[in-house]
């Protein structure tokens, strides 16, 4: 009689009334925990990898671009300070940068 009553379902549905619940939770706790099944936390965390390496390369570049200003803008405060000196010694100190 017991067979027939499962006789419509799933086979899930069988599987979990044939082993019984805790013993499918501790089946599936353990593949997943060797990795056959991949969990939502490994995809997760691959995402997040994903996204903190982009992020990371976007503040190199950025890091990068203000460097090269600092350099430009050093580079035209050296030439207004020689370009406003009152003496020529003056206006190679400027030049020659500090």
């Amino acid at each position: 009689m017991a067979t027939s009553m499962l006789d419509g379902l799933p086979s899930w549905v069988r599987g979990v009334a044939v082993v019984g619940f805790p013993v499918l939770v501790a089946l599936y706790l353990l593949l997943s925990i060797t990795g056959a099944i991949p969990s939502a936390l490994s995809s997760e965390h691959d995402r997040l990898s994903v996204e903190q390496r982009q992020a990371k390369e976007e503040q190199n570049k950025q890091h990068d671009a203000q460097g090269q200003a600092q350099k430009e803008q050093s580079s035209l405060l050296r030439l207004i300070c020689a370009n406003t000196a009152k003496s020529e010694a003056v206006a190679l100190e400027c030049l020659r940068g500090r």
